[in-house]
């Protein structure tokens, strides 16, 4: 055990190190672009095979907004906005994943139903808000 402690170099060490502070970039990233955006112009586009069917506006009413999505092959999901949130409340895909995943109220939030090919997304009316904008190659 000692003679591989002794192959160790100072230079392994900080390439080790350098590493695992890289690691934490993007959740780094991420909570800029959350802090600093503007979460009061915030809409949910529901998108179905990448064209967009319904948009929310996310207000703090303290109403609830329903919305019911049915494609030609007796797909369907309903969408439920409640003030500042929204959660996918019913599904009769197989595997309920995206009924199980919880509310989205953040810029970037997500709720995916694969079967269906539904997405159901934050986003900010400012553009510079929105976090799509940003990925691996826009880093380097």
């Amino acid at each position: 055990m000692m003679k591989y402690i002794k192959m160790i170099k100072r230079g392994d060490v900080i390439v080790v190190l350098l590493l695992m502070l890289g690691s934490f970039l993007p959740l780094g990233i991420f909570s800029y672009v959350q802090a600093t955006a503007d979460h009061s112009n915030m809409q949910v586009v529901v998108q179905a095979n990448g064209e967009i069917v319904h948009v929310f506006d996310l207000v703090d009413d303290g109403k609830t907004e329903t919305f019911h999505f049915e494609d030609d092959h007796g797909h369907s999901n309903t969408i439920v906005r409640t003030g500042m949130t929204v959660d996918m409340t019913e599904a009769n895909c197989s595997d309920q994943v995206c009924v199980r995943m919880s509310d989205v109220a953040l810029v970037g939030d997500t709720i995916l139903c694969l079967p269906h090919k539904l997405l159901v997304e934050v986003r900010s009316d400012n553009p510079d808000d929105n976090i799509n904008e940003i990925d691996v190659l826009s880093l380097r």
